[in-house]
């Protein structure tokens, strides 16, 4: 083995590794495949490989979500088109929440077990097949349904192993960096898709037929999303054997990390989900047109994310660790929904308005861009990844299941502005919390720095 290594240094190119692991004559066959591996961890990085992978993680994660999401852009058009009352439309976005968030914990184990490649493409073309269903407006009980199977085919299939993979990208100097595209990558593919549909929308006329055409689109370009994982992405050849679930999840549960994270993911996503209501106050409430609020929506939901994410991610890395990062954007946030409350709504002040919803959605992107950044900051093991994330992200997409049926709740017992004044009184003690559980991780952190140095 090591006359090999020494006389085929053509190995270490990752385009003739195996060839040469199989044909060298000094080699028994029984240790080719100890040899392989070998060689494997010695290899250099590619960084043409790492970003390749990486930007097609970022179209499969920006197209995963088009449909479970699709409201936060054509809100009042599905609401119209599915026939269903505030309260419905969040009881099933409440279903979806329900689903995931009980097959987190699952969801992480399967990720410390099988291929990345087999269970994304599974979830992007069960997803895309499902949208074809989508595009005819089924009954309130369809949605319901429909809802149900979003939370297992784009969080139990995929949310897991789209991390671990992320993760297994880069060493934990570049972990602010790579979660950070990741989440960027993600607003410029959804960007240019949701451009793109925006246009087919207002060119058949911005109501139900409009948004069948959408979600025929999407419905397609999810499944050759799918398709490029299966093709692009390769079955990892020489894990080893994983140690029992029981294990993972006793030693995740374990970590003080795992919990606090968590919660800083409960308040990120608690700002995210609510966030999607500014954009039917502005058309209902401060008198916006439909097609300025599904822009909006548009540029809040990717457009920010394009550029937010990325660049948190940069200064994450720069000042050695993502806390400092996510306190900040909670802070700034609370900032903003102070202002959100003093700010009058009248259609004067829609453009204050808007500037005020774009300042917090790029907050909540540099939040997404680096909650599982934590994790390498934390210490949290590589082999026990999936795992770890899906006990936090248990605990963090808890709001999934309340938030949509509770703001729906309050909109309609409270109709107009009192209803949308709760909802951002209730974003501005979510960001409140959010520094307390930020300032908690910082401590927890440096404290076990300090007894590892002593």
């Amino acid at each position: 083995m090591n006359w090999c290594v020494a006389n085929h240094p053509d190995v270490f190119a990752a385009h003739l590794m195996k060839w040469s692991c199989q044909r060298c004559p000094k080699v028994r066959r029984s240790s080719r495949n100890k040899l392989c591996n070998q060689i494997r961890r010695v290899m250099p990085d590619r960084p043409r490989s790492k970003w390749l992978l990486l930007t097609l993680l970022c179209f499969a994660g920006a197209m995963v979500y088009t449909f479970p999401f699709l409201r936060y852009s054509y809100y009042d058009t599905m609401k119209e088109a599915l026939g269903v009352s505030h309260t419905q439309m969040g009881l099933m976005q409440a279903v979806n929440g329900v689903a995931a968030t009980v097959g987190y914990i699952p969801g992480g184990w399967l990720a410390d077990r099988y291929s990345p490649r087999k269970l994304l493409a599974t979830s992007l073309i069960a997803t895309g097949l499902s949208g074809f269903y989508f595009s005819t407006f089924p009954s309130y009980v369809g949605g319901l349904i429909l809802y149900g199977f979003w939370g297992v085919s784009t969080l139990i299939l995929f949310w897991a192993p789209f991390i671990k993979a992320t993760r297994n990208l880069g060493p934990d100097s570049e972990q602010g960096r790579l979660f950070g595209f990741l989440e960027g990558g993600r607003g410029v593919w959804g960007f240019l898709i949701g451009m793109i549909t925006l246009l087919v929308f207002q060119k058949m006329g911005e109501g139900p037929e409009g948004l069948m055409w959408v979600i025929n689109i999407s419905a397609v370009v999810t499944i050759a999303a799918g398709l490029s994982i299966w093709i692009v992405f390769e079955d990892p050849a020489y894990d080893e054997k994983p140690e029992s679930a029981l294990k993972y999840f006793r030693g995740a549960l374990k970590t003080p990390q795992v919990w606090i994270i968590g919660l800083i993911i409960f308040c990120g996503y608690g700002l995210f989900a609510s966030q999607s209501y500014i954009t039917p106050y502005m058309t209902g409430v401060m008198g916006a047109v439909v097609s300025y609020g599904v822009l909006m929506g548009i540029l809040r939901t990717y457009g920010t994310q394009a550029i937010s994410a990325p660049l948190s991610g940069m200064i994450a890395d720069k000042l050695g660790g993502p806390t400092i990062v996510i306190g900040t954007a909670f802070l700034i946030s609370a900032l903003c929904m102070v202002l959100l409350l003093m700010v009058p709504a009248e259609a004067h002040n829609l453009l204050i308005v808007s500037n005020i919803m774009i300042v917090l959605a790029l907050c909540v992107f540099a939040l997404r861009g680096n909650f599982y950044a934590t994790f390498a900051e934390s210490q949290i093991p590589v082999r026990t990844m999936g795992t770890a994330v899906g006990v936090a992200s248990f605990i963090g997409y808890l709001p999934e299941g309340f938030t949509y049926p509770l703001i729906g709740y309050w909109l309609d017992s409270h109709p107009g502005l009192p209803g949308y004044q709760i909802t951002f009184s209730y974003m501005l003690a979510t960001s409140i919390v959010g520094i307390v559980a930020t300032l908690l991780l910082w401590r927890v952190n440096r404290d076990n720095r300090l007894v590892a140095r002593s």
